[in-house]
Parts: structure tokens; C-alpha cells; sequence
């Protein structure tokens, strides 16, 4: 892995923290030229583009507080740009994806050792290392945010294990220390979206799981003996399919008041960054508050109404999946799973992950396609 590239550097540090995925988007813009032009030429994301665009405003002209609606309405056009800025910025794809995974493992293991250690290390109101004796915050990001960090190093560094013979052995190291690490947040989303991103990754290349059977069996017994030697971990796991869970009770209520408040405005929705305002006025009397769906499914939904809704999503799957099923090569199904961790787990938490619309633009990355990734040599 040579560093001195400039994806393969920042695919290895922008992990560590959201700041340094933004410089990395800062970086990109320096290919304005080549990223604009993929744009103009490309139909379904300048459709997704100005579709978004004229419906968000609508939206937010209709909602109870325009000026919000109109700051908040261009959330879904950013989120399309950033997917932009790695389909025609990004010029060795693969590199960025190797090193993402690698960049995962090293923040998985600053988590595990903080964790560890309980550290709790603060430069004035700046978190560097802090809250380990909770859940852990590194440079600002906690709990579920801090785990989602590191999904994509989980399922990415086992497909890179399966398919590549150099360095192998590393990356499926940066895979089981990241997921160590997601084990330390106790975030139940991020458990969930790995476990759904692993068996994704196992399905899609069945052949190779029968060749490898064995280890990956005894990663899974490595992962059972974790979980039961944590009695807290072992309560957080089985509290995610429990009725009674206090956590899981108010999500439930939480999305029964959104989708009334989506029933009311099916189309364009409450408008863009309205929720915690609305919702207020749809809660019942006994329901926890809440200024999110948490699930950005809803949140989409009811911000931006069934349009916004189907534009996006609808861009998406044109975007993640037809390159998929036009040239199914391994890099894209590695990068296609690396993607999928953070899509199940936004079912239960509305985040946001600087690195996962770069990766959805690898997807689409024409270095990605099997021309020229012949040169992978499978085990």
C-alpha cells in the first residue's frame, strides 16, 4: 500500500474521524472538471438532481417553517454530489478501498485499547479519546456513530481476505478487530448491519465461503466466546429482539407518531428539517420525545414526502446496484457490502458516515468494473 497515492492515504485516514472525510471531499474537488461533466453526462443522477432540487423546495415552501425547510432541503443533493465526487474524483479505486478497510482496523484498534484502558482524554472541550468508560467517543464521534465508523472495515476485510493473496492475512485482522471494536461500543444497529453484511458477502460468493469453511467457523466460535465471556455485552445482544426493552419500546413509539405524520403529508412530507417541531404535535401523551425518526428511511420520508422519497432511493438503486448486475466483478461486490452495513443500520438510527458515499461511488467506478480488476488473483 503506497501512501504517498493520494486515495490510498486518505482511504486509510478518513475513518478516524468525519473532519478528515471532508477534507478528503475538499481534495476531490480538485477534479471539478471531470466530476461535473460525469454529472451533466450522466442521466440518472442530473434527473435525481434537479428532481430532489425542485421537490425539496416545494416541500419546504409548504412546511411551517420555510426558511428551516430551505436550509435543510439540500441534505439529499450533498449526499448525491459527495457519490459524485468518488465516481469521476476518485482515480484508484481500489487502492481506496483496501486502505479504507486497513483505516478501519487501526480505529478499531485505538477503540478496543481505549476501551480497555478506560481512557478519557480531552484537549479543552475537544474529545480525542474520551468516554471510555461508557461507550467511547473518538474526535467527536460516540456510540452508534463511532461504531458505524468501522462497519465497512468488517465485511470489507473479509472479502478482501477471500480474494486477495497479498496481505490477506491483514486485512482479515482489520476485520475482527473492527468488529472487536463495534462489540466495544455496544451499539446494537452496528451489530446487526455487520452480521446482515457478512452473510450478504458469504451469499455472493458461496464458492469461496465452501474453501474457507473452516475458518470462518472459527471466527464465528471466536465471536460466540466473546459474547459470552461479557455478561454486559451478552444483555446488550439479546436485548435487540426483546419486547420489553425499554430502547426498543421507544423506537416503536417513535415510528408509530412518524408514520402518522407521513400518513398526513404522503406526498411531499412535513418539509426538510422540520421533524422535531412536528412530531412534538403528533406525540402522545406517555410517548418518548424525540427530535429524529431514527431511521433515515423515515426521515427522508417524512421530510421530504413520498417524491423526495422515491427520487432518492430510486437514484440509489441505479446507482449501487444496475453497475452490480451489469459487471459483477469482486471489487464490487466487496465495495457493494462494505456499503450495506450502513444502509441496515440507518433501519434503527439516522446517521451520517463521511466514507460511505465515496464507497457507493466506487460501486459505480468504472476502474471497478472486471477489465480491470482481472489482475485480483482469487485464492
Amino acid at each position: 500500500m503506497n501512501l504517498k497515492n493520494r486515495d490510498t492515504r486518505w482511504g486509510f485516514i478518513s475513518p478516524l474521524s468525519p473532519a478528515l472525510g471532508l477534507v478528503y471531499y475538499l481534495l476531490l474537488l480538485t477534479k471539478f472538471k471531470e466530476i461535473w461533466h460525469g454529472i451533466k453526462t450522466n442521466k440518472a443522477t442530473r434527473a435525481a438532481l434537479l428532481g430532489l432540487t425542485i421537490a425539496g423546495v416545494l416541500s419546504a415552501l409548504l412546511s411551517t417553517n420555510k426558511v428551516e425547510g430551505l436550509l435543510n432541503m439540500p441534505i439529499p443533493i450533498v449526499f448525491i454530489f459527495i457519490y459524485a465526487l468518488a465516481r469521476w474524483g476518485i482515480q484508484k479505486p481500489q487502492e481506496f478501498l483496501r486502505a479504507l478497510v486497513l483505516g478501519c482496523g487501526v480505529l478499531g484498534l485505538i477503540v478496543v485499547i481505549s476501551s480497555q484502558l478506560r481512557l478519557n482524554i480531552w484537549w479543552g472541550s475537544i474529545p480525542i479519546l474520551a468516554r471510555f468508560t461508557g461507550r467511547g467517543n473518538v474526535l467527536g464521534m460516540a456510540d452508534n456513530g463511532l461504531a458505524a465508523m468501522m462497519e465497512a472495515g468488517v465485511a470489507g476485510g473479509i472479502g478482501l481476505f477471500l480474494y486477495e493473496t497479498r496481505y490477506r492475512w491483514l486485512y482479515l485482522l482489520a476485520s475482527v478487530v473492527s468488529l472487536l471494536a463495534i462489540f466495544a461500543t455496544y451499539s446494537r444497529g452496528s451489530m446487526v448491519a455487520v452480521l446482515a453484511a457478512a452473510l450478504l458477502i458469504f451469499a455472493l460468493d458461496i464458492k469461496l465461503v465452501k474453501r474457507h469453511w473452516k475458518l470462518i467457523v472459527a471466527l464465528g466460535l471466536l465471536v460466540v466466546v466473546v459474547i459470552s465471556q461479557s455478561p454486559g455485552l451478552a444483555r446488550r445482544v439479546s436485548s435487540i429482539t426483546s419486547a420489553h426493552d425499554r430502547s426498543n419500546i421507544g423506537r416503536l413509539q417513535i415510528y408509530e407518531v412518524t408514520w402518522q405524520m407521513i400518513k398526513e403529508h404522503p406526498l411531499l412530507g412535513i418539509g426538510p428539517g422540520q421533524y422535531g417541531n412536528v412530531y412534538e404535535t403528533y406525540r402522545p401523551e406517555g410517548y418518548l420525545k424525540a427530535r429524529s425518526p431514527h431511521n433515515l428511511y423515515l426521515f427522508v420520508l417524512a421530510g421530504w414526502g413520498l417524491v423526495g422519497f422515491m427520487l432518492f432511493f430510486g437514484w440509489m438503486a441505479n446507482a449501487v446496484i444496475y453497475p452490480l448486475i451489469k459487471d459483477n466483478s469482486p471489487y464490487r461486490r466487496i465495495a457493494f457490502v462494505m456499503m450495506i452495513s450502513f444502509w441496515v443500520h440507518v433501519l434503527f438510527n439516522d446517521i451520517y458516515i463521511a466514507h460511505v458515499p465515496l464507497i457507493m461511488g466506487c460501486i459505480a467506478h468504472p476502474k471497478l468494473g472486471s477489465k480491470d480488476t482481472q489482475n485480483t488473483e482469487s485464492i
